[in-house]
C-alpha cells in the first residue's frame, strides 16, 4: 500500500493533467470535445484582434502540460510548466472580472504549487549551489518508467495533430492516450488493489467527461464515479494514516 502522500500526489497529477489536456483539445476542436474548463471560443474571440495564433499556442501548451502530468514520467516538468500558465489564466480572469472563475483558477494554482511542494527535494539543489545534493528517487518515480508512458504521450501528440481537422480521430487518439496513461500506473506494480481502484476511477471519469456529448447517461455515470471516489478515498486515507513504509532505493529504467 502506498503512503497517503504518494496516493494524493498521483490523484492531483491526474486531476490537473486531465483538466488542462481536455481544455486544450476542446479549444482546438472549437468546443466539440469534452471539457471541464474553457472557454472553447478563445481562438474565435482573439482572432478579431489578430491573436488567433496566440490562442492556438495557449491550447497546445495546455495539452502538453496535461500530457506531461498524466505521463507520470515527466510529471514534475509538467507541474513546473503549468505554474506560469495558471498565473496567466488567473490574471486574465481577474482582469476581465469573470464571476467565480478566478476562485476556480486559484484552486488550480494552489494544487499546482502543492505538487511542487510535495516534490521539493528534487530541485532544492537550486537553493544550495555550493553544496553537494543527493536526490533519492521516490517510490512514485517507478511509475511511468515503461513503454505505456511513451505510448500515451505519442497518442497525445497525435490528438493535437488531428484535433483541428477530424473529430472522430481526435476522440480515438485521446482515449488511447488515456488508456496508455492508465496502464502505466497499473503495470508499475507499485499500487495495491484499493489504490488501483482509486487511481482508475479518475480515468473512468475522464472517459465519461470526454464522451459526455455522445454517451447516454454520461452525467449519471460520472456522478457514480465521483461518489465512489468520495466514499473510498477517506477510508483509504484512514487505513494508511499510520503506515510508515521503508522505500527501497529504485533505479529508473528507460522503457
Amino acid at each position: 500500500m502506498m503512503r497517503n502522500k504518494e496516493l494524493l500526489l498521483l490523484l492531483i497529477r491526474l486531476f490537473l493533467g486531465y483538466i488542462f489536456f481536455s481544455a486544450g483539445i476542446c479549444k482546438l476542436t472549437g468546443g466539440n470535445f469534452g471539457q471541464v474548463i474553457g472557454p472553447p471560443w478563445l481562438e474565435e474571440a482573439l482572432s478579431k484582434y489578430g491573436l488567433g495564433l496566440f490562442a492556438q499556442v495557449v491550447a497546445i501548451s495546455q495539452v502538453l502540460c496535461g500530457m506531461l502530468l498524466l505521463s507520470q514520467r515527466f510529471s514534475l516538468l509538467g507541474a513546473i510548466m503549468l505554474v506560469p500558465m495558471n498565473i496567466a489564466i488567473l490574471s486574465v480572469t481577474v482582469s476581465m472580472k469573470w464571476a467565480g472563475t478566478p476562485y476556480v483558477n486559484t484552486v488550480f494554482l494552489f494544487l499546482n504549487l502543492l505538487l511542487l511542494g510535495m516534490e521539493h527535494h528534487k530541485f532544492r539543489f537550486l537553493l544550495q549551489a555550493n553544496q553537494a545534493c543527493q536526490i533519492t528517487p521516490a517510490a512514485t518515480d517507478r511509475i511511468g518508467q515503461n513503454l505505456f508512458s511513451w505510448l500515451g504521450m505519442g497518442f497525445s501528440l497525435l490528438t493535437i495533430t488531428v484535433a483541428p481537422f477530424n473529430l472522430l480521430l481526435t476522440y480515438i487518439f485521446a482515449l488511447l492516450a488515456l488508456g496508455a496513461f492508465a496502464l502505466t500506473i497499473v503495470r508499475s506494480g507499485l499500487a495495491k488493489k484499493l489504490d488501483i481502484a482509486l487511481l482508475m476511477l479518475p480515468f473512468a471519469a475522464m472517459v465519461f467527461v470526454t464522451l459526455g456529448k455522445q454517451l447516454p447517461y454520461a452525467t449519471w455515470l460520472l456522478g457514480g464515479v465521483i461518489l465512489s471516489e468520495a466514499l473510498l478515498l477517506p477510508y483509504r486515507l484512514y487505513l494508511g494514516r499510520d503506515r510508515h513504509q521503508v522505500v527501497e532505493p529504485t533505479t529508473a529504467v528507460l522503457g
